[in-house]
Order: structure tokens, then sequence, then C-alpha cells
């Protein structure tokens, strides 16, 4: 078993863990785990170094895309809504409340928006072409004798001004956390799910201080991450307001940003910056 090494950076910070969006922060343009990328978090694994993936994804799609770099990581997903380990098994889940979701969804769905609803049972969605884990809608409606608890809405649509509209009207639903990944796209969860809480909820899993936490993100489902953890690094490709919020802006995700900033880390070790 490896022993934990606190690690800390030119400023002196210890790093015990690092957490870390996929999309727009730790994936290149195409969705992949670059080499180079892969090699450093093997690395900072090796030295002791928790990882921990936090993003907007479901189980299926994080997994496969760590798999495929040939990575082992835990998960927070669905934008703070679970906490899995490893082996996928669930740690922490946020269900959203059953009525407010059913009306939020009928809300999205007569404004004509896709919907891709994730549940503790699968994953169905109205345009599987762009969700493709997904199972097609119908058998949603097909399962609700089962009373699947819902997790997380992710809805979408090509038309600007339709997402602005329902992004709008859809706040003044109760109970319910609204954000999105990118302008296209509204992502729904409980309020209680949120990716800084689940974090701070893994944090004490770990029994790691939130001061030994460093987390990485680019976009506004990344804000609680960046209110909640002081040691936080914005890409350079994030929208201004996660920049803004950053005690550090690093390269792109284009650039393999992340990995040249753990990397930074690491070498302070080496150097006997402690």
């Amino acid at each position: 078993m490896i022993q934990e090494k606190e690690i800390r950076t030119d400023e002196k910070i210890i790093v015990r863990l690092l957490a870390s969006d996929l999309d727009g922060t730790l994936l290149d343009g195409k969705s992949r785990i670059t080499q180079e990328t892969a090699e450093t978090i093997r690395k900072a694994q090796n030295a002791g170094i928790k990882f921990v993936a936090v993003t907007g994804r479901s189980w299926s799609t994080a997994h496969e895309i760590f798999t495929d770099a040939g990575l082992v990581a835990d998960y927070i997903l669905l934008n703070g809504a679970e906490f899995r380990n490893t082996d996928g098994k669930v740690i922490y889940q946020e269900e959203m409340d059953s009525r407010a979701g059913h009306e939020v969804l009928e809300y999205l769905l007569s404004e004509k928006m896709d919907v891709e609803v994730i549940t503790d049972i699968g994953e169905y969605a109205t345009n599987t072409n762009v969700c493709q884990m997904a199972s097609d809608f119908s058998e949603f409606v097909h399962i609700q004798h089962q009373m699947p608890r819902m997790l997380k809405m992710f809805s979408f649509s090509d038309n600007q001004e339709r997402v602005e509209a329902c992004r709008k009207g859809i706040q003044c639903f109760q109970g319910i956390s609204v954000t999105s990944s990118a302008e296209w796209n509204i992502e729904v969860t409980s309020d209680r799910a949120q990716k800084g809480r689940m974090l701070k909820r893994a944090a004490d899993y770990y029994g790691i201080s939130t001061k030994e936490i460093m987390v990485f993100g680019d976009g506004y489902n990344d804000e609680t991450l960046f209110c909640g953890f002081r040691h936080s690094r914005a890409m350079e490709n994030a929208v201004p307001y996660i920049r803004s919020l950053a005690e550090k802006v690093i390269g792109s995700n284009g650039n393999n940003g992340v990995a040249k900033e753990i990397n930074q880390i690491l070498g302070g070790m080496k150097d006997g910056i402690v």
C-alpha cells in the first residue's frame, strides 16, 4: 500500500488530494485524457496523492474515459449528486425531490427541449444520438412503477434562445440547483447536490483537510469548487467568472494545463520545497 506523502507547492501549500473537472479541464478537445496527463496523474498517485474526478458526467461515461486512459480514480459525479469509489460503489448520493423533478421534466419537455434523465437504475434520453450511453426515453415512462430516484437532468437544444428562456423559467422551481457546462445545455440536480459540497463530504470520508485539496475547473458548474476551496486552478480557457474566482490561472486544457500544474507540484517535492 502506498504511504501518503504531504506535497507542497512553491507557496508551501500542502496538497494531498487533487480534484479536477473533466470537460474543458482535464480532457482535451476530443474528450480524452492525453498520454501526458495520464502519466502525470499516475505519477501523483504513486507519490500518495489522491485523485478525484469531479464532473457533471455519469459513472458510465466518466469511468470509460479513465479506463481508456489506463487510470483509476474516485468520482464525484452528476455535479455532486454522487460520490463513488474506484470500483463504482456509491458512497454518497443526493437525489432530487420526486415531485420537483417531475415538474421540471414536464416543463422542459413542454418547451421542446431534449432531456436526459439520470436515475439510480439507469439513464434515459429523448435524443440517444447525443446521449449515446442512455436508453430511449420511452423506457423511463415504462419503469415508473419501480419509483426510480432522479439524480440529474441534462437538457439541451441547438436553439440558443430556447435554452436561455428555459434556464430563466426553471429558476422558479423549488428544491433544485440549476447550472450548465456549456451555453447549449441546462443541468438540474437537487439543491443539495453541488460539486463543492460533495467534495467536502469526500474530504471528510478520506480524513483530509480542505486546506490540503487543490481543485481544477473551467465552467459555471465548477463555481462551488472555487468558492469552497482556496487552492483553485482555473484553466486559461475557463469562463471569465471562474477565472476571477481562482487562486491561479493555468494553461488551457488543449495544452495539458492540469498536467503541467501537477508536475510543478511534484517538482516542488523533488526539489525539497516543503
